[in-house]
């Protein structure tokens, strides 16, 4: 665990610095490597997101059952919503979970934290999945949102482009995540005892 905050200082601290050294230039790689996590194409941001139908269920059932979810959904440390506001039908709260990152040939546990939207209306609700962002071991709330680990920069990427093992574990790692989680409110909120093939 000591060695995963020390690369995750080291990373939070020395990407700033390797930005000002190229001068704005992104690092240049000979392959061009394709991320699999989604990305939302307004923010910037990786996002797991979807509407999902619930007919015959009112906006206060789904609110209900949105809220509900959020409170006893998994996470290292239990946090107060964000956002509670029942006249828009709105929920914004924020999860943690430890999860394994292959550091130096060793797996070790780091939180990884990420903000939930649920949003519902009569017979359907969204929700969002976004801002995943590490513990960068400075102290309570300061976290190193993902997105810094995806430019590519010589912390995360080798010298011919693709993501170290510390980089590939965390992209696994926020892939399960994401979709169990996106599939745990799916299946919470609508009712539906089986996930949707989407």
């Amino acid at each position: 665990m000591k060695y995963a905050l020390v690369f995750l200082v080291l990373v939070a601290t020395l990407l700033p610095a390797h930005a000002q050294v190229g001068q704005g230039k992104a690092l240049q790689l000979p392959h061009r490597w394709v991320n699999p996590l989604p990305i939302d194409s307004a923010t910037g941001k990786v996002s797991y997101r979807a509407v999902v139908q619930a007919p015959g269920l009112s906006e206060a059932e789904l609110y209900k059952r949105a809220k509900q979810w959020l409170a006893e959904a998994p996470s290292t440390t239990k946090m107060p919503l964000l956002t509670d506001d029942a006249a828009v039908g709105r929920l914004v709260g924020q999860t943690g979970e430890l999860v394994r990152q292959n550091f130096l040939g060793a797996n070790v546990q780091v939180p990884l934290w990420r903000t939930i939207t649920i949003e519902v209306k009569p017979g359907r609700f969204r929700y969002q999945i976004t801002d995943f962002a590490f513990d960068s071991g400075k102290g309570l709330g300061v976290v190193t949102p993902i997105e810094n680990y995806l430019t590519p920069n010589v912390l995360t990427f080798d010298a011919n482009g693709y993501p170290l093992p510390v980089l590939q574990s965390t992209i696994e790692a926020i892939q399960r995540s994401g979709r169990q989680q996106a599939s745990a409110i799916r299946q919470r909120v609508s009712g539906k005892s089986q996930d949707d093939n989407w």
